[in-house]
């Protein structure tokens, strides 16, 4: 992997402020940086977006909107109102898609699937007025009952391709999809559709299924293979390094950086 063609994803360095994190992503040669929402709470996006056209970064991605799923109609409308203010932060920054985490069921998966593609046509209106594209990612299925009742790249492409909108698509990390049998098959299925592409290992034993990945190199997926039918189907986007680990978020953020580095650098 070539530096100049990846971003530095904020969780990644978990606990580093935007100005740090932009100042980091620089001095390390990445091209963009992905943005959790918390380092967007009480920030000045207009100055953000400066700061970083100054440096030559872009915003390879928002995290998150999503969360679909709702109990009654008052907690999706302020599920909504979150979902406009995602967007509203994605279109400032000029973000190159907002992810979204699309929600759990509610011992409903049959409706919370159907709340996930009803929330997604509401909001592709007000996503396309903004220009910010919609990234659905599909969670690894241990997920399922926490994060995301979509937990496959063919559930995502039938989704997308149900709602037939340009402005959604989806967004695919290596961590959630690289046990899939057909994973080769579905993203050259998502080719016209893939707005963002993600790395984190798979490493074991799992502590914790929201803070044990690893660097790249550090465990058992094919991130070459997965890189490479990414590239072949056309998409040219930058590739994120999206590492949620509480072993690295231990270390400094230079080392945790070093570390994700090395590992991209042997892609």
């Amino acid at each position: 992997m070539d530096l100049t063609r990846c971003s530095l994803n904020s969780a990644t360095v978990k606990g580093t402020g935007f100005n740090e994190l932009a100042d980091l992503a620089q001095k390390w040669g990445f091209r963009g940086v992905g943005l959790w929402r918390d380092v967007l709470e009480d920030l000045d996006l207009a100055a953000a977006s400066r700061r970083l056209k100054h440096s030559g970064l872009r915003v390879s991605s928002v995290c998150r909107g999503g969360m679909f799923p709702q109990p009654d109609d008052q907690s999706r409308r302020r599920r909504f109102d979150d979902n406009r203010a995602a967007v509203d932060q994605a279109h400032f920054l000029d973000a190159d898609c907002l992810y979204l985490v699309c929600g759990p069921p509610n011992a409903d998966l049959t409706g919370a699937r159907q709340q996930i593609h009803d929330g997604i046509l509401e909001l592709e209106p007000y996503a396309r007025q903004a220009g910010v594209r919609l990234a659905v990612e599909p969670f690894h299925p241990m997920m399922a009952s926490t994060r995301s009742a979509i937990t496959s790249i063919g559930e995502a492409n039938d989704l997308v391709e149900k709602i037939a909108s340009d402005m959604v698509g989806v967004g695919i990390d290596s961590y959630h999809v690289w046990w899939d049998v057909r994973m080769h098959e579905e993203i050259r299925r998502a080719a016209r559709h893939l707005f963002s592409v993600q790395l984190a290992d798979w490493v074991t034993p799992i502590q914790g299924e929201l803070s044990t990945r690893g660097m790249p190199g550090e465990g058992c997926i094919d991130l070459q293979g997965f890189v490479t039918v990414c590239t072949e189907v056309g998409y040219r986007g930058l590739v994120e390094v999206e590492v949620l680990s509480s072993r690295w978020w231990s270390e400094t953020p230079d080392d945790a950086i070093r570390g994700a580095v090395k590992g991209l650098l042997s892609i």
